[in-house]
């Protein structure tokens, strides 16, 4: 039987290892390892993940370090705290929000300019 309900991860619980599916994932508690992702990982405010991360989508309101890695978007919100390196097609950090790393992301540059040119 399929479900449509998120995973969860409660504030009081913690996972080392390899995570993957594709069924959404809340981390409210602690994460190490790897998150193999075919759907949205969101990790709350009372949530920290050590972890590389590859995802569709990840919104982070809590603490994440290592790569992050989204097919679609990476939202980081005013209390996020993160720490690597982030690549996904879009990106939002908002006022307020700690990181700490470096941010690829796959655009076409106007004529004019080079990559790399400062």
């Amino acid at each position: 039987m399929a479900s449509d309900e998120p995973c969860l991860i409660a504030s009081k619980s913690a996972v080392r290892g390899q995570i993957s599916g594709k069924q959404d994932l809340i981390v409210e508690g602690r994460v190490e390892g790897r998150i193999g992702l075919e759907s949205h990982l969101t990790i709350e405010e009372s949530g920290s993940v050590e972890a590389d991360m590859d995802v569709s989508q990840v919104t982070v309101k809590g603490e994440a370090r290592g790569d992050m890695v989204a097919a679609r978007s990476a939202v980081l919100h005013a209390t996020a705290r993160v720490v690597g390196k982030i690549r996904a097609p879009q990106i939002v950090i908002e006022d307020g929000a700690k990181f700490s790393g470096t941010i690829e992301m796959e655009v076409e540059l106007p004529a004019g300019i080079k990559a790399g040119a400062a």
